[in-house]
């Protein structure tokens, strides 16, 4: 995992995460931050980065934990929580916060796509880092690989009705008339 250490004032893991957000890519933000009142030097005087502080549990960027919701945001939940070795994962929580990094997107990748016998492209992933907008990507694209012509087809044929002729149809469908 990518790790930021600081040495200085105090200044809340959110602050600071939200400045990095605003200058750097996504997939290069840290996903733990962890405040150093000094930094440990080796006899040379270098920084001695094998003595610097792991990250406590507190130190990840977490957003506030909310279930998740439905069979598909479920599944992405179990898979994430295997993928990087975290107790839970909410909907609102980031791959890459949670110390996601490329070559687990790709496990991911594969995992999701034995699960939801979709392919998800390793861009489409990154651009939806959010369990909440993963899992929409996922319905999205298995409604556009199973669904797609047939939707699209209904889509045209229903195009030129007006609302009267639209419910009078839906009426019949249900038997009444």
């Amino acid at each position: 995992i990518l790790v930021a250490y600081w040495q200085g004032d105090a200044i809340e893991v959110s602050t600071l995460r939200s400045q990095l957000q605003s200058r750097l890519p996504e997939y290069m933000l840290p996903s733990a931050y962890v405040h150093v009142d000094q930094w440990p030097l080796t006899p040379n005087g270098k920084l001695d980065r094998a003595a610097l502080p792991a990250p406590e549990g507190d130190a990840h960027a977490r957003q506030a934990y909310e279930a998740p919701e439905g069979e598909v945001e479920q599944a992405l939940s179990q898979l994430w929580t295997e993928l990087l070795g975290v107790e839970r994962v909410g909907r609102h929580d980031h791959f890459f916060a949670l110390g996601g990094h490329s070559l687990l997107l790709v496990q991911l990748s594969l995992r999701m796509r034995e699960m939801f016998a979709i392919e998800l492209t390793i861009d489409l992933l990154m651009r939806s880092p959010v369990l909440k907008a993963m899992a929409e990507a996922v319905v999205d694209m298995q409604f556009q690989t199973y669904m797609g012509s047939d939707a699209q087809a209904l889509s045209d044929s229903l195009d030129g009705l007006s609302r009267d002729e639209l419910l009078a149809l839906l009426d019949e469908e249900d038997g009444v008339t």
